[in-house]
């Protein structure tokens, strides 16, 4: 019999073509470097918000564990996970810093309005933590079963001829989120899922990668039919 995690990695496979189409299309453009900035600039708010996203999901967990076993299952790890992810004094600071390296005015970055396409992915996030269960954080987190090759990082950096330092992040993440990734498939086959709980995690997680590929495919795809897998 197949473990949670397993089952969840079939669901996500139907989209895992489509995901690696924006950063294809970003090495292969011949804008890359005028591009790459702007790429890493449209997520960046995904990442700001992951700290805040798994301190919602933890104190929603907290207040449902005396009952729900599957959100006392979550408080540790999240508990080891949160301070692993701040990247900085302020979460995600090393990520604006890698931004300003690249010359993003990062104070407007962060005053300015989000896509529709991170702002929707940001908001359903929060709302299914609050008013379904915290365990969709799991589908969001799933993001780092696919960490960042090394090689293609390396690529990138020599293809847009961009300062080292406006890549550091993603060479650290082609490190962490090996180890991160294995956890997180061992956090979600130790908890007692039911059915319910892991379609949860499934449409959190697909509708993760569908709106963060929309939101990249905006940046180098304007010419380009976007990836059908989405649908």
């Amino acid at each position: 019999m197949s473990s949670a995690s397993e089952r969840l990695a079939r669901k996500v496979e139907l989209v895992v073509p489509a995901y690696g189409v924006p950063g294809r299309l970003l090495l292969e453009h011949p804008r890359a470097r005028e591009l790459y900035p702007a790429y890493q600039a449209t997520s960046c708010p995904v990442a700001l918000v992951m700290v805040p996203l798994m301190e919602a999901a933890l104190a929603r967990s907290r207040e449902l564990a005396p009952a729900d076993h599957v959100a006392a299952g979550l408080i540790d790890y999240l508990e080891r996970h949160i301070p692993e992810e701040r990247h900085g004094d302020e979460p995600g600071g090393d990520l604006l810093a890698d931004l300003a390296a690249l010359g993003v005015d990062t104070e407007a970055l962060c005053a300015g309005p989000l896509s529709e396409k991170v702002a929707a992915l940001i908001g359903t996030q929060f709302f299914r933590v609050a008013h379904r269960h915290p365990v969709s954080i799991l589908g969001f987190l799933w993001l780092e079963t696919f960490p960042p090759h090394r090689a293609t990082v390396e690529q990138l950096i020599e293809r847009t001829g961009l300062p080292r330092a406006g890549f550091r992040q993603l060479l650290v993440h082609s490190v962490v989120d090996v180890r991160h990734g294995g956890e997180l498939r061992e956090v979600i086959d130790a908890l007692p899922l039911e059915p319910w709980h892991e379609h949860l995690i499934g449409i959190s997680a697909l509708q993760t990668i569908g709106f963060l590929i929309d939101a990249w495919m905006d940046v180098v795809g304007a010419d380009v039919e976007a990836p059908a897998a989405i649908a």
